[in-house]
């Protein structure tokens, strides 16, 4: 599972678009490995970029996988009864998307959920995407986010990466 994370972090970089004569139909629905997905983002900004991330990197292995995803909101996570699910899903997810903007910094509800979600990890199997916009800012701040996420990753022996996108164009 971690070699395909890492091929899906890899693909969401280089991303091509195929023509429809590329297309592969792949197995039967029903024989396909499940792959959870549970994006955590920090507002209504952050929860599209991430989303956009999402169905940039499963295009091309929606008919390889039965993709499931999960959305929450950094808010909501303090609620005890929705951070408790939100922190069950994620330990049982392939891959964690964390998406927030550069500038901002984890509020210590969002620590405290981190380390509830962390606790209940079993397995060493998926990836935590630290998902980031405007490259550049706020160094410190950042580097201290990306920082305590890393020994986050490490204390778990999950594999961890970081992605910066643009803001989207409501063009």
């Amino acid at each position: 599972m971690l070699q395909f994370a890492t091929h899906l972090y890899e693909m969401s970089i280089c991303w091509h678009e195929k023509s429809a004569t590329d297309a592969y139909r792949g197995p039967d629905p029903d024989d396909r490995p499940k792959f959870n997905v549970v994006i955590i983002y920090e507002d209504s900004a952050a929860g599209t970029r991430a989303k956009h991330f999402y169905d940039r990197v499963i295009r091309e292995l929606v008919d390889e996988y039965d993709f499931s995803l999960e959305l929450w909101n950094f808010q909501v996570l303090a609620v005890p009864e929705i951070g408790n699910s939100a922190a069950k899903a994620a330990a049982q997810a392939d891959i964690v998307i964390l998406s927030m903007h550069r500038k901002a910094q984890l509020t210590v509800q969002t620590r405290d959920w981190i380390e509830r979600w962390s606790a209940l990890i079993t397995e060493n199997k998926f990836a935590l995407v630290a998902l980031l916009d405007q490259p550049g800012m706020n160094r410190g701040t950042v580097a201290s986010t990306l920082n305590y996420l890393r020994k986050v990753a490490d204390r778990k022996g999950i594999s961890f990466y970081t992605h910066t996108t643009f803001a989207l164009s409501t063009n």
